[in-house]
């Protein structure tokens, strides 16, 4: 699997629906939105979620959690990103 690069990870959080860029390399989600990393490695991956900033740095990338949990990154092993959307509004079926 190819490694993500800075440019490539900044292109899509500013293509992404939900996402204002706040600054130099700053991305916030808006509203309800919310961020996934995907990240992986030899034999495993996991996800680092639930992100409402997102700060690209020249070596890693730092991702703020909703809890104010601070992630810091190595560009190499995440290989996915999610933007979460708000729930519709109106009527919802269910119990």
């Amino acid at each position: 699997m190819r490694a993500m690069e800075r440019a490539l990870l900044q292109s899509i959080l500013e293509g992404a629906e939900g996402v204002e860029r706040d600054g130099d390399g700053t991305f916030s989600a808006e509203g309800e939105h919310r961020a996934t990393l995907y990240l992986g490695g030899e034999g495993g991956t996991t996800l680092v979620g639930d992100l409402v900033k997102i700060t690209l740095h020249d070596q890693y990338v730092a991702a703020e959690a909703k809890n104010r949990t601070l992630h810091c990154l190595l560009y190499g092993p995440i290989f996915g990103v999610a933007i979460k959307r708000p729930r519709a509004e109106g009527p919802r079926t269910g119990f």
